[in-house]
């Protein structure tokens, strides 16, 4: 079922994708199938799974649906021995399950934190304790980790937020030079995209906030983000920057303010998530006063 450029790579490979019921997750189902790919979905939301296994198997390829709380590790197993159990081994392991919470950092109560560490970052933790394993057994495969923009800058308003996913670069970083240096014929990507038409952002703001992932010009399409996923994944890339263009001034302003000991500043953030933050707490993040 070669329907895009690059598919024969992955046909008749097992995909296995959690968030999968949505937005990028769904994306990333919709585009493993149309590579050929037999796809498991995790996700915690059942009703939104049914419907997406629906429109992976209509594009002609097989599918199982697992209802997945990526934060206990026994549901991330049950997804494992489910997916290899109706599909096969997996090949490619997208852990991609996320949330967020707009609110300033002394608004975040412990329940928030918590939330956040246990999906973000443990959902990560308990795809690589479910899935490796067997991954480097057979010798070949690839995992992909999503995190975020947010994982390489900051965002105001979403200190929780900003540190899960920096903490998901920071793994999947040394993972990947782990799965190198051990020569374990095993890849990993590290995801990070910024502004995506999703609604991973409909009930992350404070009562009273207003916040919308598309207010940006930059913002793309899940599918558009899906598919620079699956031409990384061909080309063994480590880093996947679906915005980079749009990124790179502010990575390395930041970068620049880190060797120089420089205080951060407007030039380190990106001046569309600082209007979302700002919508969604009522404090001004547009304008940088003197520090």
């Amino acid at each position: 079922m070669d329907t895009v450029p690059g598919a024969s790579s992955f046909s008749g490979k097992v995909a296995v994708i959690t968030g999968a019921a949505s937005g990028i997750g769904l994306a990333l189902a919709l585009e493993a199938a149309r590579r050929g790919m037999d796809v498991a979905l995790g996700d915690i939301g059942e009703e939104g799974l049914a419907k997406a296994k629906e429109a992976v198997e209509a594009l002609g390829v097989r599918a199982v649906a697992i209802r997945t709380d990526v934060s206990k590790l026994v549901d991330v197993q049950a997804l494992h021995d489910g997916a290899a159990l109706a599909l096969g081994d997996p090949w490619l392991v997208i852990n991609n399950a996320g949330i967020t919470k707009l609110a300033l950092t002394w608004d975040h109560t412990e329940a928030d934190w918590k939330r956040m560490f246990d999906i973000n970052v443990g959902g990560v933790i308990n795809g690589l304790l479910a899935f490796l394993p067997g991954l480097r057994a057979r010798g070949e495969g690839h995992i992909v980790n999503t995190a975020s923009a947010a994982g390489l800058l900051t965002i105001p308003a979403a200190s929780a937020y900003v540190a899960s996913k920096h903490a998901v670069v920071g793994l999947s970083e040394t993972l990947y030079r782990e799965l190198i240096a051990s020569r374990s014929g095993v890849g990993a990507s590290v995801l990070c995209p910024a502004l995506v038409k999703t609604n991973i952002l409909g009930a992350a703001a404070p009562a009273g906030g207003k916040a919308s992932e598309i207010n940006s010009p930059h913002a793309l399409e899940p599918e558009e983000v899906a598919r620079q996923v699956f031409e990384a994944v061909a080309a063994k890339r480590f880093w996947i920057l679906t915005h980079r263009a749009h990124m790179e001034p502010y990575i390395r302003a930041r970068a620049e303010q880190m060797v120089t000991e420089t205080n951060p500043n407007a030039a380190s953030v990106d001046p569309d998530v600082s209007k979302t933050s700002s919508l969604a707490t009522g404090v001004d993040f547009t304008t940088w006063p003197d520090a």
